[in-house]
């Protein structure tokens, strides 16, 4: 079955003023691999490229993908709500900056005392893999430098709708 998968290219003109040109294709993952994802991006790029004047300067692929079987069906009701954030914030191997690695409706049980209970599971198996990553698969900063530790956990509230952090418990 067919996704509707968005191709983006950033572009930049003579004034430095950035904008994007989107695209939406039909990926089914079942007949296409994601080289040839890739290079159906960069085919259409070359062809955006001539009819511009700006500079294409990087752009991704969106896929969307469907949830796996195992897990839940449906929100956990009465359940925390999304703007109830958990941040979990790793040190990298290259400088000082944390990366953070949100989780939107936290369950109350991963909490010890109001706090992230990082020394348990389910929270210590999250933290383990995403230190350790999987084959081939290691998460990192927006750099592409390894996440080594955790530095710190907390609990706070993001207002979605202008995305903003009011922390009201710190970990």
């Amino acid at each position: 079955m067919a996704n509707a998968t968005s191709f983006e290219w950033a572009t930049i003109d003579d004034q430095g003023v950035p904008n994007r040109t989107q695209m939406f294709v039909a990926y089914n993952g079942a007949v296409l691999t994601i080289d040839a994802l890739i290079g159906a991006w960069s085919s259409f790029g070359g062809l955006i490229d001539p009819c511009i004047d700006g500079q294409i300067t990087g752009g991704q692929i969106l896929i969307p993908l469907n949830p796996n079987g195992a897990w839940k069906t449906a929100p956990v009701s009465p359940g925390n709500n999304n703007n109830q954030i958990m941040t979990l914030n790793f040190n990298n191997d290259f400088n000082q900056y944390a990366t953070p690695i949100y989780l939107p409706a936290y369950k109350e049980s991963t909490l010890d005392a109001g706090r992230p209970n990082t020394d348990a599971d389910p929270l210590l198996a999250l933290i383990t893999q995403i230190i350790a990553g999987t084959t081939n698969v290691f998460p990192n900063n927006n750099n592409l430098r390894d996440l080594n530790a955790l530095r710190n956990a907390f609990l706070g509230t993001r207002k979605l709708k202008k995305n903003k952090a009011a922390t009201i418990v710190n970990g």
